[in-house]
């Protein structure tokens, strides 16, 4: 029986020596590889060992092989592979490192500024089961930068924080025993901040958990007086 091929176009740049980007081409064994992550690590470790890409879990629970495959973001290791040509391309708003591999630094900076931890009201307070189940929608967010680079404006407003930095704080302006509310709301409610969203739910499109980051930025507008 004949061997089937996938097809995929990969984006490549090293800043360090180019000067623009390029696409290159790779047939891969439909016997080796099913997903986008599998193809990707099969050009790196049988054609092009150059290549450079994050990856991790493949189960689709870190986020770091997050990209813009065939036209939207997804995680590599869940986007399966397609007939015909699929085109790969690395996370936008970043800086590029190498190829696929995306500099995250802003994106975690701005994620620190809206203190993403718990500061309990007493050491005795506790959550309810219901409290628990109203912040579901939110804990499921694997911090993949999906929704970051989707967003118009993280790439018009670099001191915007951004959807994913939002739909952590709204889990904490959510949680009851937390004692920051006043204080994480102040952070948010300058220029940069949650007013700067201008609803386009290109955020929605992009999160590959269905976390919905501008449902929770409006929350938040709505705790704003």
């Amino acid at each position: 029986m004949k061997e089937k091929y996938y097809k995929i176009a990969v984006f490549r740049f090293d800043p360090l020596k180019d000067t623009a980007h390029r696409f290159d081409h790779y047939t891969v064994p439909a016997s080796k590889a099913n997903t986008v992550l599998d193809a990707l690590i099969y050009i790196r470790d049988y054609i092009d060992g150059t290549l450079a890409f994050r990856a991790s879990c493949r189960q689709g629970r870190c986020g770091s092989c997050a990209m813009h495959i065939n036209g939207r973001y997804g995680l590599a290791c869940e986007v399966r592979l397609v007939p015909g040509q699929n085109r790969v391309r690395p996370l936008g708003q970043m800086p590029i490192i190498k190829d696929l591999m995306v500099d995250m630094e802003r994106f975690w900076e701005k994620y620190e500024a809206i203190k993403p931890y718990l500061v309990r009201r007493s050491n005795e307070a506790a959550q309810t089961y219901a409290n628990r189940r109203k912040i579901e929608k939110t804990v499921d967010c694997i911090l993949c930068g999906a929704c970051f680079s989707a967003c118009m404006m993280t790439g018009m407003n670099s001191g915007f924080h951004g959807p994913a930095a939002f739909v952590v704080m709204n889990r904490f302006l959510l949680d009851e025993r937390d004692a920051l509310r006043d204080q994480r709301l102040e952070i948010v409610k300058g220029e940069n901040g949650v007013f700067r969203c201008h609803s386009m739910y290109n955020c929605n499109e992009a999160c590959p958990k269905n976390i919905k980051p501008a449902e929770n930025i409006l929350e938040i507008k709505k705790n704003i007086d």
